[in-house]
C-alpha cells in the first residue's frame, strides 16, 4: 500500500501544478477581459463573443482552480509528515473527484488507498513516532 500511497502522491503533485497553472492563466484572462488592455495580460480570442457574466464565470472558475491546488499542496505537504487529518483531507479531496468522469478513476483509487488499514496504521504512526522522537531528545 506504500507504493500507492507514492504514487497518489505524485498524481496529486502534477494535479496541484495543473490546477494552480490553469486558475492563474483563467484569472488573468478574467483580469484582461476589457479586450483593449495590452500589456502582458492574456485576452480572449478577438473573434469570441463573451455574454453578460462571462467574465465573473472565467473568475469563479479560476479562483475554484487555484483554491482547489492550494488544498492539494497543504494535503501533500501534510502527509509527507504524515498527520491524520492529512489522510482525512485526501479522502475529501477524492470525493471530490466524483464530480466529473475524467477524475472518477482518480478518486476511486485514493478512497480505496486512504481507507485501507495499512494506511490508517502508517498516517497513526506517524504521529506517534513524531511524537517519541522529540520525547528521546
Amino acid at each position: 500500500m506504500q507504493r500507492h500511497l507514492k504514487a497518489i502522491h505524485c498524481v496529486t503533485f502534477f494535479r496541484l501544478l495543473l490546477e494552480l497553472g490553469l486558475g492563474v492563466w483563467i484569472t488573468l484572462v478574467a483580469a484582461g477581459w476589457a479586450g483593449g488592455a495590452g500589456g502582458w495580460l492574456p485576452t480572449y480570442h478577438s473573434s469570441a463573443r463573451p455574454q453578460q457574466g462571462d467574465r465573473e464565470a472565467f473568475f469563479v472558475l479560476g479562483g475554484t482552480l487555484v483554491l482547489l491546488g492550494l488544498l492539494r499542496a497543504v494535503q501533500l505537504l501534510a502527509a509527507a509528515r504524515p498527520f491524520p487529518w492529512s489522510r482525512r483531507l485526501g479522502q475529501y479531496l477524492g470525493m471530490l473527484d466524483f464530480l466529473t468522469p475524467l477524475t472518477l478513476p482518480l478518486g476511486l483509487w485514493a478512497l480505496l488507498v486512504y481507507r485501507h488499514p495499512d494506511t490508517r496504521q502508517i498516517f497513526s504512526r506517524g504521529l506517534r513516532d513524531a511524537a517519541e522522537s522529540t520525547q528521546v531528545r
